[in-house]
């Protein structure tokens, strides 16, 4: 089995981007796809995650930055550390440039009410970290420092009201919204199981974190920890997804194994899907309204939740690779992100 955490690590985090209200429909059979690479207008034909707010679809790649897709439109603009800096502000090396990505590894996107945020991962000095595009302020970019290197090879993110949780290979940093500023830092010191941030979902008072160790629940108001490992039900210690899935919470582990969290015994159990890709190693998950859209080394599986049964895509059945990297749902398709580039599933030509 293949594994690219030393290559790309910024592909086993997640983001969950709310429940569609547009009604479940059955994938239809055969599947009309349309594939994106560099020729339709992507920045890198590696993607590592994909948002979509509206008509307009975001791209999170290796080495190329962000691009963004309008659907309607069927306009492409990619914003790198190459773009058109603003000469009184930026000038010199383009990782200190104020107003664009951080970086062009971009690892995991994330919208909000009036904004989009970025976090990217670098291997290097003086670059990575987060920055927000907000097309209603001049300049719409907006780039963070690294809160002291604490925040810079990002893996994870999640808003929170006011608040960002930001999940590095370092622990888990804060920003606060209205100052723009780093308010707290969370590590192995202070009671994580884990320094690698794998994934984050956030709940009325509680934070779930996925780490390489387990998993933890933070209680917000009380700041307590609760640790979950193999002696709690998890089937393996590092788990590198975490999804809400209707009231419940999947974790997927780095081997492909599935596990759904129990509320009334405060464990977790093990999933055993009939899915014939269940094998495969896990990138992430994402869950719309009616699907769980599970993004393995073998191809993508789906699980329906009104009907409870599995159907998995690969090459075969006209996916760009087998090594799906994130998914998410418009309420008219599915956006697949790939080492060889975006596909998108169809069901309302």
């Amino acid at each position: 089995m293949k594994t690219y955490r030393g290559l790309w690590p910024m592909l086993f985090s997640i983001a969950l981007y709310g429940l569609l209200d547009a009604p479940v429909i059955a994938l239809p059979k055969p599947l009309q796809y349309q594939h994106y690479t560099q020729r339709e207008g992507l920045s890198s034909d590696m993607v590592n995650c994909i948002a979509v707010q509206g008509e307009e679809v975001w791209f999170g790649t290796y080495g190329g930055g962000a691009t963004l897709f309008n659907k309607t439109k069927k306009l492409w603009r990619a914003y790198t550390t190459k773009g058109e800096p603003v000469d009184k502000e930026d000038d010199g090396n383009s990782i200190h440039w104020k107003n664009l990505l951080p970086y062009n590894h971009v690892s995991v996107i994330v919208p909000d009410r009036d904004r989009i945020w970025f976090g990217t991962y670098f291997y290097g000095f003086g670059g990575g970290g987060i920055s927000y595009y907000a097309p209603s302020k001049k300049p719409p970019w907006k780039r963070f420092n690294t809160n002291g290197g604490k925040a810079k090879k990002v893996v994870s993110m999640a808003v929170d009201g006011e608040s960002v949780w930001v999940g590095s290979e370092k622990g888990l940093s804060v920003l606060d919204k209205k100052t723009e500023g780093w308010r707290a830092f969370y590590s192995m010191e202070d009671g994580l199981p884990g320094n690698f941030i794998n994934a984050i979902v956030v709940n009325a008072h509680v934070l779930w974190i996925a780490t390489n160790a387990g998993v933890s629940r933070f209680d917000k108001d009380r700041k307590a920890w609760k640790h979950y490992s193999q002696d709690e039900g998890l089937p393996e210690t590092e788990i590198r997804s975490l999804a809400r899935v209707g009231q419940s919470l999947w974790a997927g582990g780095a081997t492909g194994t599935l596990a759904e969290y129990d509320a009334v015994t405060d464990r977790w159990k093990k999933l055993e899907p009939t899915d014939p890709l269940k094998n495969g190693a896990i990138h992430s998950i994402t869950a719309t309204k009616g699907r769980v859209l599970i993004c393995r080394e073998n191809g993508l599986s789906i699980y329906e939740l009104a009907t409870g049964k599995w159907e998995s895509l690969t090459v075969s059945d006209g996916l760009m690779s087998n090594t799906v990297l994130f998914a998410a749902e418009d309420g008219e398709s599915i956006w697949i992100a790939t080492d060889k580039g975006a596909s998108r599933v169809i069901w309302k030509p």
